[in-house]
């Protein structure tokens, strides 16, 4: 039976992949990079081992582990990362030679590069895709040097998406604040940070999608209908939209992908400005919104592990036909527990989707550890207390 390994920090993408192989009957194993508490996925009926990584260990450490636990005699175990710390390290010539990982022209240490933003945009642009003007501004010595002709306000990311989350994300209005965030880059010890010429922003998207190296497959357009406020740039709720509508934009995607070369599933975030669209960012994994796309019929993560072994594709489904509106339980109920909704609220939400990712009527266990969890909020005091501060 062909092995499949997901690895990354969060249960809900983790979950999507975890279902998505299954369907095809490949053995499953989790390696949960976090502390050593069985995760709501472990949960699942699809899952044979969850194996458990600690962060501070680094890429030498995640593989470390994948030689010592996860190799198969006689069998190349497919890998599919669901964050950009598992994506950036088995990036790695021992991987290479001993699993079947996500690429960028077969080459080694090609990964890093490519998670650099300043490359993107170029290559975003090379395509006729919109990007927002921006600037790199380096640290030199102990602190930064701020080139003339920033035009504020400015929105300010760290260049590379690895080890750096969401930190120093944010609009910045006049040269102090610049500074201010410059200087939490620097105690972050982020030593490139993307200035953007400010946006204002009609609507957010995202585009999923797998390429072969040569064929691109992108099903649908998410579209964000509301952004979770614990998580900053994550779609709590959402619309899964066919691409009829995009198409000159999806060709432009595909374009993109083809010419960096990726084999895997990706990700690809953009944004709208009255009527005019702007590539933002790729991730080289799957987005956090794929179980969104699995339930609207088509399965990313299934065609990467297919072509890995060899298959065709063609004979699965690639486009999503209807529209339909999703809920990430998972933001949901991480912003109602930091108090930024009520219980009859988030139960609203919820009832409304046509989507859900975490309940599942085949895979009902991750569910019912859920509302465990859930119920546990109902009554916490820390919770209560931060919801009393959202409405006073």
């Amino acid at each position: 039976m062909q092995r499949v390994i997901v690895i990354g920090h969060g249960y809900s993408i983790r979950l999507s992949v975890i279902r998505a192989v299954a369907q095809f009957g490949y053995e499953v194993i989790v390696i949960h990079v976090g502390p050593p508490v069985k995760p709501l996925d472990g949960y699942s009926k699809y899952v044979k081992e969850v194996l458990y990584f600690n962060r501070q260990e680094g890429e030498k450490g995640l593989v470390k582990l994948l030689l010592e636990k996860c190799r198969v005699v006689g069998q190349k175990p497919i890998i599919i990362p669901t964050s950009d710390f598992s994506a950036f390290a088995i990036d790695n010539e021992d991987i290479k030679k001993q699993f079947s990982v996500p690429h960028i022209n077969h080459e080694f240490n090609s990964v890093g590069y490519w998670m650099n933003k300043a490359h993107q945009k170029e290559l975003a642009l090379s395509v006729g895709l919109n990007t927002a003007g921006s600037v790199v501004v380096e640290r030199t010595g102990k602190d930064f040097l701020i080139p003339d002709g920033i035009k504020y306000p400015c929105f300010t990311k760290p260049v590379s998406s690895f080890g750096a989350g969401k930190k120093c994300q944010r609009r910045c209005n006049n040269p102090k604040e610049l500074k201010t965030v410059l200087a939490i880059a620097n105690k972050n010890n982020i030593t490139k940070v993307l200035v953007e010429d400010f946006i204002n922003i009609s609507h957010e998207y995202a585009v999923l999608g797998f390429s072969d190296g040569k064929k691109v497959v992108i099903p649908g357009v998410i579209k964000f209908l509301r952004e979770s406020k614990r998580h900053r740039g994550v779609a709590l709720a959402g619309e899964v939209l066919p691409v009829a509508v995009f198409k000159d934009l999806i060709d432009k995607f595909a374009d993109f992908i083809r010419q960096m070369g990726f084999v895997g599933v990706f990700d690809i975030d953009f944004l709208e400005n009255n009527g005019v669209f702007y590539f933002d960012e790729m991730n080289i994994r799957i987005g956090g919104s794929g179980m969104a796309i699995l339930k609207a019929g088509v399965n990313l993560p299934a065609m990467f592990v297919k072509t890995m072994c060899g298959e065709s594709v063609d004979d699965m489904a690639q486009v999503v036909t209807h529209a339909a509106t999703f809920v990430n339980e998972k933001m949901a109920f991480d912003d109602f527990a930091e108090g930024c909704m009520s219980f009859r609220e988030y139960r609203r939400l919820l009832a409304s989707a046509d989507i859900l990712f975490i309940k599942d009527a085949a895979d009902v266990a991750p569910y019912q550890e859920f509302e465990k969890q859930l119920r546990k909020q109902l009554f916490s005091y820390k919770r209560i207390a931060k919801r009393l501060l959202h409405i006073f």
